[in-house]
């Protein structure tokens, strides 16, 4: 047998985290991706960053907005920027334009939801998150973390990403932390904050977790795909979201299949060729409007299944906004104005 065809930790090692940021943080994350994994990321990351009250209300809103009536859509959008800002970096315009898109969404909903995205804290967190997830994840799951260039590259990165996002009022952002060891003490200061326990975000966190659900596995086995999400979740998340914790059996041997699935991968596999990104922009025309459509059929499909499961939740009999499921009514046609935005957000594809 050959040996795995092995480049991308070699020129990672050849690089200095100083300078080459861009390029290690290029290397590590824009490689190996496909729908399922940017979809469980996705699923694993976005309610940590809603378990404010205010960030549940704006994602919440009345009805669910696009958490329930365009679920797939929102994976996609964010997983499209995220590619997009992985490969390029802070210092692209295409990733500058689709930051500004961010910010024009966050101004446009901050005039129905004034203050909501004045906290400077949400969005250092947000960047700090995102530069040590797949490290704690690595650790989660029983593997080394990722190396010490990785760490310096990825705080490196996440320093220029975070100058490009702006508060509410266009202030800038201030206090993101000196080394890869501060993004980690300031992730786990935020997620150990006493918070209150919003309604709107348990209904933001099983929406979320269930359109992972719905698109990925058999109904048989959507049991299996939600122990697996709460396997990996923060703790304190599902806490603060009101949902149960995974099975301890679960928490035992479903990080431990993870690593084993990663350890195949990082031994016995090739490394891709090209990243995530380069592939989906080789798809023909054809295949991205199946694709497409394979999303706006998800999104059709998905409400009435996730309604149909939580309007009845016991732990939330008289809650207002479960009890407001039972009044579900699909999303009218989306404003032009949002529609221009997000367009500038998710230019893939």
């Amino acid at each position: 047998m050959n040996a795995p065809k092995k480049w991308i930790q070699k020129e990672i090692e050849s690089l200095d985290p100083e300078k080459d940021y861009v390029r290690i943080w290029r290397l590590s994350s824009s490689y190996g991706l496909n729908d399922f994994m940017q979809n469980f990321i996705y699923a694993l990351t976005f309610p940590n960053f809603v378990v404010s009250e205010w960030g549940a209300q704006v994602v919440w809103r009345e009805d669910g907005g696009k958490v329930v009536d365009r679920s797939t859509s929102r994976v996609e959008q964010t997983g499209s920027a995220n590619a997009l800002w992985w490969f390029y970096g802070p210092h692209d315009e295409r990733t500058k334009k689709s930051v500004e898109g961010i910010n024009n969404l966050h101004a446009y909903w901050a005039k129905q939801y004034p203050g909501a995205f004045s906290y400077n804290e949400d969005y250092i967190y947000t960047c700090a998150f995102t530069a040590v997830t797949m490290h704690r994840l690595r650790l989660r799951m029983g593997l080394p973390g990722i190396s010490e260039k990785e760490q310096i590259a990825a705080h490196r990165f996440w320093l220029e990403m975070s100058k490009l996002f702006v508060a509410e009022n266009n202030q800038p952002l201030h206090g993101y932390p000196e080394d890869f060891a501060g993004l980690i003490a300031y992730c786990e200061m935020m997620e150990h904050t006493e918070r209150p326990k919003p309604e709107r975000g348990n209904l933001i966190a099983t929406a979320i977790h269930e359109q992972f659900v719905f698109r990925f596995f058999p109904k048989e086995l959507h049991w299996l795909g939600h122990q697996l999400i709460r396997s990996m979740s923060l703790p304190t998340t599902l806490e603060t979201m009101q949902i149960e914790p995974a099975l301890p059996m679960a928490q035992e041997v479903l990080p431990k299949l993870m690593a084993l699935i990663f350890w195949y991968m990082e031994t016995f596999m090739d490394d891709p060729p090209e990243s995530y990104i380069e592939t989906r922009d080789k798809l023909s025309k054809d295949e991205k409007a199946d694709i497409k459509a394979g999303i706006r059929a998800l999104d059709k499909a998905f409400p009435q299944h996730y309604v149909s499961l939580y309007k009845d939740d016991p732990k939330f009999a008289g809650c207002p906004f479960h009890a407001g499921l039972e009044k579900y009514q699909p999303q009218s046609e989306v404003p032009s104005e949002i529609q221009s935005i997000e367009t500038q957000v998710a230019v893939l594809g």
